[in-house]
């Protein structure tokens, strides 16, 4: 489960119109919107509410595309989420919504406009009555109780949601803000409380190392503080590091986000495409090992002190550099290693890691088997470990909490399955699988008065005992399960649920960054790979269940509803 305190918004497509456009500084262009979409609203026999936007960083998506395209870049509005299709001519850009009236109806954008790029061009030619697509905002964060002071740092594009956050207050406690900007011109004016201090550093946004002595200085030296910080992604890098390492900040009191990257031809970095194997299985033992934290402990150190502080041998560990060295993790000169920026890259950002080590690395390690896997009929994860992925994460900490954790997409997604007629009457219910507490907390929320039993996992012995249920749902729990399991699981319920709501991804979402990988991941786990909605309802049919309707929730997942 995610550490960070969240609220979720149904996610609608609104069109805006603009009303002014106005300069705070020569930098920084301020965009009014308004229109019948920022109210309640109906669309296609629809009802939508109005627009809600009640923390200082929540975004919205705008859609940006030429007119002839942009019927084909929208995403289809559903009637509790949106469904993203594929489109190579969207552009879409992340911004903070910087001050909302919810009585005048308006609210407004703020664009840094030094640079070009499709949100800038678009705020520099924008006019009374041109039209904007946005989608959101999904969340909204909530800063833990009983803090002493919060640390604020970012650049320009910071500024909209450091701003609203001095004028709105979600905390009492005292600010202390640092903003980099590379020229003068970009200061505002901005709502300090007694208390609060602030720091203007002119320095180009994406050095890291400004920044980072900025908030060094800021920050407090006892006391519970919560650090806020957005930005260009590579300059924030240092800066999740040191909350992690130097400053011990629990996850819970974090929140740094990258607004934008420096482009590619300008810093020459990125994270490395490694087609060879053999890289990819470098870079997992570096990051397994401590290799390149302790690098980056110790820039300057060498190869033999490494060996010494890791207790691995010099000469595996001079085997690995070469490899490390040409996709720029580590830096080597004159026996003097220094980790590169992929590495501080990797070093920071926890999802960066996961793609090499952790249940996702796993996973993927278990598609070395994929070729008996085939010849036996099994999953490659039953192949590599001699049983399968839920069975394991039945008593594997990890593996459960993996499951657990990415079932919080169901929290803002899964909130239709409760408007459905499924519930009428309903007085007991049975959720099952990684995403059983999600579903449970998103029914509190919606009214459902039946009694819920939670069971989260998704292995037969988790339903023994339990029946008289009128409904059941299954929380994403055929994701992870083979066919065999699955229909195991449909066969036992049958004795124990009337209805059945069946809440699964059925094809990979098209804006995810690793859509074409879905499918065979998926298969990694389970066997059978993303299962279609005609797939899940077969396996359910030999089990005794009847379909009768669908409920498209967005993002690729659907709720079948089944009925004995």
């Amino acid at each position: 489960m995610s550490l960070r305190n969240i609220v979720t918004h149904p996610l609608v497509l609104r069109r805006l119109e603009v009303l002014e456009v106005s300069d705070l500084t020569p930098r920084m262009r301020r965009v009014t919107f308004g229109g019948d979409e920022l109210g309640p609203f109906e669309r296609a026999g629809m009802s939508f509410g109005a627009f809600h936007s009640p923390g200082f960083d929540d975004h919205v998506k705008a859609i940006f595309a030429a007119s002839s395209e942009l019927q084909r870049v929208l995403p289809i509005q559903l009637e509790h989420g949106i469904e993203w299709t594929e489109s190579p001519a969207r552009i879409t850009r992340d911004y903070t919504p910087r001050m909302v009236d919810g009585a005048a109806g308006t609210f407004a954008l703020d664009f840094v406009m030094h640079g070009h790029g499709p949100a800038s061009d678009w705020a520099r030619r924008a006019v009374v009555g041109e039209p904007l697509w946005v989608v959101g905002p999904k969340s909204s964060l909530v800063l833990p109780e009983g803090l002493d002071s919060v640390v604020l740092a970012g650049d320009e594009t910071a500024l909209p949601a450091i701003g609203r956050f001095l004028e709105e207050r979600p905390v009492s406690a005292a600010a202390s803000i640092v903003i980099t900007t590379s020229s003068p011109e970009a200061r505002q004016k901005l709502a300090l409380s007694d208390g609060d201090r602030i720091e203007w550093v002119i320095a180009d946004p994406a050095d890291p190392e400004p920044l980072l002595a900025a908030v060094r200085r800021a920050v407090p030296g006892v006391g519970s503080w919560f650090l806020w910080a957005a930005g260009e992604s590579r300059a924030l890098l240092p800066l999740r590091r040191a909350a992690r390492r130097e400053w011990n900040l629990p996850p819970e009191r974090t929140s740094i986000t990258g607004y934008w990257h420096v482009e590619k031809e300008r810093s020459g970095v990125a994270l490395p495409e490694v087609p060879s194997p053999a890289a990819w299985f470098v870079v997992r033992a570096a990051l397994a090992t401590g290799l390149l934290d302790d690098v980056a402990d110790h820039a300057g150190t060498t190869v033999e002190e490494c060996a010494v502080r890791l207790t691995i041998s010099a000469s595996a560990i001079a085997a690995m550099m070469p490899m490390l060295a040409h996709h720029g993790l580590v830096n080597e000169e004159s026996g003097a290693l220094r980790v590169g920026a992929p590495a501080e890259v990797l070093l920071a950002d926890e999802h960066a890691r996961e793609a090499y080590v952790g249940v996702e690395a796993n996973a993927l390690l278990s598609l070395t088997t994929l070729p008996e896997a085939l010849s036996r009929g099994t999953s490659p994860w039953f192949s590599a470990h001699g049983e399968t992925f839920v069975s394991q994460s039945a008593y594997d900490a990890e593996l459960h909490e993996e499951r657990q954790d990415e079932a919080s997409v169901l929290r803002f997604v899964g909130r239709g399955v409760f408007d459905d007629a499924a519930w009428v009457g309903a007085s007991r219910t049975l959720l099952v699988g990684p995403g059983a507490e999600e579903m449970r907390a998103l029914a509190a929320e919606s009214g459902v008065r039946a009694e819920l039993i939670a069971a989260e996992q998704c292995e037969r012995d988790a339903i023994v005992g339990v029946s008289g249920c009128d409904v059941g749902v299954l929380a994403l729990a055929l994701r992870d399960a083979t066919d065999a399991e699955a229909s195991a699981l449909f066969g036992d319920l049958r004795g124990v649920v009337e209805r059945l709501i069946v809440v699964e991804p059925v094809r990979a979402d098209a804006l995810g960054p690793r859509a074409v990988e879905e499918p065979i991941r998926a298969f990694a786990l389970n066997g059978a790979g993303v299962r279609d909605a005609a797939r899940i309802t077969e396996l359910a049919e030999a089990r005794g269940w009847r379909w009768t309707r669908s409920l498209a929730l967005g993002w690729g997942i659907e709720a079948l509803v089944l009925e004995r």
